[in-house]
């Protein structure tokens, strides 16, 4: 479920941009891509780099407390990596002239990409609806300004129309960005004998019998001989057998194959205090008890004692709302 991991869901959206000319005011005409470039260089990003942190001016994803990173990127087209890759052999055989280009594809239109990593429980349609519906109200103005240029937003009018209108724009996220696990993550182990075993079995009795009829088709019925010893007399078909047993084997394969590819789709579990308010909380106490370390180097430990109460005290390590960092800055 490539769109949701570890307590995260991620959003990969398309949104085509006009090809419209427009003139707005006393301004000379433009086309709507390069009045979307401008609405977003003019866009505030967050200020989380030394030359940008000295500014007054915050990224408007910053109010919303779900949000990890987000990005708007315009495409004008895909990139070509040049030809599809050949055996050299098989082009020296076919005699195949690598001069002449292959077909390459190419968007129709230019698109708005965003991407957005946030905070969600599940990986359900209704919790990226949740999140876009609060992203509206944290910043629709700032929406309303970049998306105006795409098709089909003329017809967005509340924080519901923004959300369908994300969501059929989205499509799937096959690489996610999930890096909060310190460990390994606890997923459930299986025992791989267990596994095997409804393949094993039926796939040995094909094979046994098998040969067992190949050996009757030559006059030696060895495996008539081992059954009678049981006590059950009369020619077997093992050929029949053979072919049922393998059946069998190939229908337990793929149940098999099915089984691992749905528990590979599973998503991680989340990462203890991976939510966007806990990682906001460590990294204020990470500055603060850095410089608490700094500070109390060389002290009894009588004072160090007393200094790490009021440390606790005036930080409150597990109140996540007060005493903590901002979204959006690099430190705080």
């Amino acid at each position: 479920m490539p769109n949701f991991d570890g307590g995260h869901y991620f959003l990969t959206a398309l949104a085509p941009v006009s090809p419209q000319i427009l003139r707005e005011g006393d301004q000379p005409p433009q086309a709507c891509i390069q009045i979307l470039r401008e609405t977003l260089a003019c866009l505030p990003t967050a200020r989380q780099s030394p030359s940008s942190e000295a500014g007054t001016l915050n990224s408007p994803f910053a109010r919303n407390h779900r949000t990890h990173f987000a990005r708007f990127v315009v495409l004008e087209d895909v990139v070509d990596n040049g030809r599809d890759p050949t055996d050299a052999l098989k082009t020296a055989i076919t005699n195949t002239n690598l001069a002449i280009p292959q077909p390459t594809d190419h968007l129709k239109t230019p698109y708005l990409l965003f991407v957005a990593d946030l905070d969600a429980a599940s990986g359900d349609e209704s919790e990226l609806r949740g999140y876009l519906t609060e992203l509206w109200a944290d910043m629709e103005t700032e929406l309303r300004a970049v998306f105006r240029h795409c098709i089909g937003f003329e017809s967005v009018t509340d924080a519901r129309g923004f959300a369908d209108y994300i969501v059929r724009c989205q499509i799937e996220t096959t690489m996610p960005f999930n890096d909060y696990w310190i460990g390994v993550p606890p997923l459930q182990d299986f025992n791989r004998a267990a596994l095997l075993a409804p393949i094993a079995l039926p796939g040995g009795v094909a094979a046994l019998s098998g040969v067992f009829w190949l050996l009757g088709n030559f006059g030696l019925h060895l495996g008539d001989a081992l059954v009678s010893l049981l006590g059950a007399n009369g020619a077997w078909p093992w050929g029949w057998i053979s072919v049922v047993a393998a059946a069998v084997t190939s229908a337990a394969g793929y149940g098999l194959y099915r089984f691992i590819l749905q528990r590979g789709n599973q998503p991680l579990p989340t990462a203890p205090d991976s939510d966007l308010p806990s990682v906001l909380k460590a990294l204020y106490l990470q500055q603060r008890l850095t410089r608490f370390a700094i500070d109390q180097q060389g002290a009894d430990a009588a004072s160090l004692y007393h200094a790490f109460g009021e440390f606790l005290a005036r930080h409150r390590p597990d109140d996540l709302e007060h005493a903590t960092q901002a979204p959006g800055v690099i430190r705080s």
